[in-house]
This record gives C-alpha cells, structure tokens and sequence, in this order.
C-alpha cells in the first residue's frame, strides 16, 4: 500500500509568511494613516472651536462698546494698539462708569471697562478695570495663541488711528496646537466688527 503525504514544503512556508507579513505591512500602514489624520481632525475641530469661542466674546463685547443711553459722554473707546483694544460701556444703563468689583462675583457693573489684549506669550488676556483704571482682573480667555491684531477702521470704512473715528475693528486672529507626527495645527480667523453706539457719539 501506498501512503501519500500532503503538506507544505519548507519553500512554500517561506513564501507564505513573506507574503502574509507584507500584507500585515500594508494594513498596518494603513491603521496608522489613519489614526494619524483621525487625530489631526480632531486637533483641528478643537483649534477651531477655541479660535471661534474668544473670538465670540471679544466680538459681542467690542460690539457693545460705548455704549452710553444716557448721553455722558463717558463711554468709548480708551486705547487701541495692534494687540490691544481697551473700552468702556455703560452695561447697567445708570449713566455712571462703575468699578469693577469681583469680591461677590462678576455682575454687569463689574464689566464695564474692560480690555482684550494678546499677552504675547500665547494668551489672550481679558481685563477688568475699575472706574478709574485700577486693574481688577486679567484673565486668560483663549491659549495657543500665535497672534492677534486689531486695525481700525472710519465711518468711511478707511484705516483709522484716531480713536474717535473708529466705527470697527477688524480682528484676526491665530490658533495653533501640535498633532501628533503630524506637525502643528493652525487656524486663522479674521473678523469686523461693527462699533453701532460709537455712531451716535
């Protein structure tokens, strides 16, 4: 009687693993591709959501600016620079340029002078000043920030750097975080905003 054995010569084992490990190659290449742009979306819709909150607060705020129902004439626009914008708005509608006070809280009077401005070291900060200047809170409201600008504008929408022909301000501004391999992350924004109380001034 005959017997006939069937296996796998040492030749044909050897191609197979050759071939099984380069398809385990490729599909490991592929998972990393993947994670590696799953992990800078993600870093990009965090950027994205950072830059679009600051800028939401500086643009509801610098919007406001001035604002002075009772005709004092107290409430404007204080400074302007590049990276710095400082104003005043009469929030509690008293006619009166409150102090700042955060000892029971932040409350409307308390955010009635205030200042955005890029720290320089990747924060932009906003302050809190009392009545007649005193600083009463800087606080960080956005980080990685790699640069903020402010520039002004006339009622003729002309570049301005006389404070009391500013109508808007235009801002932009950049966010940037690493991803991975991939290398930093970096979203720029650029807004105008319209100053509508400093018409009537």
């Amino acid at each position: 009687m005959k017997s006939h054995h069937k296996g796998f010569t040492a030749i044909e084992l050897l191609v197979s693993m050759a071939l099984l490990s380069m398809t385990l190659g490729s599909i490991y290449g592929l998972y990393m591709s993947f994670v590696q742009r799953c992990t800078t979306e993600s870093v990009k819709i965090n950027v994205q959501q950072r830059v679009r909150s600051g800028l939401d607060m500086m643009i509801r705020d610098i919007r406001m600016a001035g604002l002075d129902p009772a005709a004092t004439g107290e409430f404007g626009i204080v400074s302007a620079t590049s990276q710095r914008i400082q104003f005043t708005i009469d929030r509690d509608m008293d006619g009166e340029l409150d102090n700042a006070d955060i000892s029971d809280g932040i409350d409307a009077p308390d955010i009635e002078h205030i200042a955005y401005e890029w720290d320089g070291s990747g924060t932009i900060r906003l302050n809190l000043y009392k009545a007649d200047g005193t600083l009463e809170l800087s606080e960080g409201v956005v980080r990685n920030v790699t640069d903020l600008s402010f520039n002004y504008f006339d009622a003729d929408n002309v570049a301005t750097s006389v404070i009391d022909d500013i109508r808007t301000v235009g801002i932009q501004m950049t966010i940037q975080r690493t991803s991975g391999r991939d290398g930093p992350v970096s979203l720029t924004l650029v807004k105008r905003v319209t100053c509508r109380n400093l018409e009537f001034q």
